[in-house]
């Protein structure tokens, strides 16, 4: 891609005609020969799946549907865009809530309505300027050679490229992906001796982490969100320490402070809700639940979990009957699931036993458990945790420790889920036999590395 925009591949996406000519008459005066359109969300994946765009001009509204905020995540999630395409945002809306949305996914400029010819072509000249070398990094990303794509990064730098900050944050991230912590922490402290910036204090903070230095890594976030309050990824990243180290009162404070600030993120809405439901605030977990699912109707991160989570937070709260009306949204919602139907399931069991009504609850967790059966091998540790815990609150104890002491053999070395299992049984009252299963399979996993035998039913979890 040049300067001269004659190479740049442009969709343009919005949900008003009149809006699309125009800027396809825009960017077409500057020189573009290529310019495709897209009247939706919907429309405009399809087009970002089937080519390669240099230059994406979006919309934040785009009619019922997805919105421009909705395109963009599901857009990098599935790889869509690489670091060299170019995304602009376009809106006449400006409330705080959409721009701090809009600003944590991301795009390369966001400029608000009327616009004109004038002020698009500045714009998308200075972001070609910035990005247009990053385009051999990206080849490497999408063949997933992260190690040559560092060495494409090294050699524009010391090309003096025009961008040395956006080649380094790339280069980071690729660091941070293929586990290289030391020359990661080292690029982040090179670049803080020249200049102290949010996204490399950020970034050392989340080296400190993955070494499972989490106070460390806990005062670096903090001092982040001291100087700019705004920069909410420190904020997530704060939170994460905190329940590392086992504040979870302390990590639910921080994700409140940050949806106060960015309400608009379906992902931390769960988190917090997930965090709260830990801390017994249900209200607030509640309300957190609600408010993802009103806000991921049409995102990427929809996830039947967060029903079955407000479910059993609503038969705790003695609202049965509601709670099995979100489970049947539930089903409505993801049809044709059957992890989504594993979920329902096993939340649906634990409402019944709620309502007092055992012989529905055995049902469903009958269903949910060969579901589980067919689904073997493919399920997250997340969802294994969220069935297990049925089986807990079912009174069906040895079933439940079978799958936590999966769980924990399966990430034996991630200190979290084990303190996150172990919580669940101390606020079943059964914090020893907890404690005694994680150890007992954590111990298990060693001995499988350093003897290399095994052999089926080695350890009874039931009875530790």
């Amino acid at each position: 891609m040049t300067v001269s925009f004659k190479q740049a591949n442009t969709l343009i996406i919005d949900d008003y005609p009149g809006m699309r000519a125009m800027l396809s008459d825009f960017v077409r005066n500057m020189g573009v020969v290529a310019v495709s359109t897209a009247s939706n969300g919907k429309d405009a994946l399809n087009q970002l799946n089937t080519g390669k765009f240099e230059i994406v001009i979006c919309d934040y509204h785009l009619g019922s549907g997805a919105n421009g905020q909705h395109v963009l995540e599901e857009a990098k999630l599935r790889e869509l865009v690489g670091v060299s395409t170019i995304w602009v945002m376009v809106t006449a809306e400006k409330t705080p809530d959409m721009v701090m949305g809009v600003a944590e996914v991301r795009p390369d400029d966001y400029i608000l309505k009327p616009i004109n010819q004038v002020q698009l072509q500045t714009r998308l000249e200075k972001l070609i300027a910035r990005k247009q070398s990053l385009g051999v990094v990206e080849v490497a990303m999408r063949a997933k050679d992260f190690g040559a794509a560092v060495a494409h990064c090294d050699q524009l730098l010391k090309t003096h490229t025009v961008s040395p900050q956006e080649v380094l944050r790339v280069k980071s991230n690729l660091l941070l992906t293929l586990g290289d912590y030391a020359a990661a922490r080292t690029l982040f402290e090179s670049v803080l001796a020249q200049r102290d910036v949010a996204w490399a204090r950020t970034g050392l903070g989340r080296v400190l982490f993955y070494t499972q230095d989490y106070q460390g890594a806990a005062a670096l976030f903090g001092q982040v969100l001291a100087d700019n309050q705004m920069y909410i990824e420190a904020a997530d990243w704060l939170a994460r320490s905190f329940e590392a180290m086992g504040d979870v009162a302390q990590a639910q404070k921080v994700l409140q402070q940050a949806v106060n600030l960015s309400p608009n993120s379906p992902l931390r809405q769960k988190k917090l809700g997930d965090t709260a439901v830990r801390n017994g605030e249900l209200e607030v977990a509640q309300a957190a639940f609600k408010k993802n699912i009103r806000l991921s109707e049409f995102s990427v991160h929809k996830n039947p979990a967060v029903y079955a989570h407000l479910a059993q937070v609503l038969a705790d709260k003695g609202a049965g009957q509601e709670a099995l009306n979100v489970l049947k949204r539930s089903k409505a919602d993801f049809r044709f699931n059957p992890v989504a139907a594993l979920q329902t399931a096993a939340a649906e069991s634990v409402v019944y036993q709620k309502l007092g009504q055992p012989a529905l609850a055995q049902a469903a967790m009958v269903n949910a458990e060969h579901l589980l059966e067919e689904l073997a091998g493919k399920l997250s540790s997340e969802i294994l945790v969220d069935v297990a815990k049925s089986h807990l609150k079912l009174g069906q104890k040895d079933k439940a420790c079978r799958l936590f002491a999966e769980v924990v053999k399966n990430n034996h070395e991630d200190t979290q889920i084990s303190s996150q299992i172990a919580a669940v049984f101390a606020d079943e009252h059964m914090a020893e036999m907890g404690q005694a299963l994680v150890q007992a399979a954590r111990q298990e996993v060693i001995d499988i590395n350093n003897q290399g035998w095994y052999w089926p039913g080695r350890a009874n979890f039931s009875e530790v």
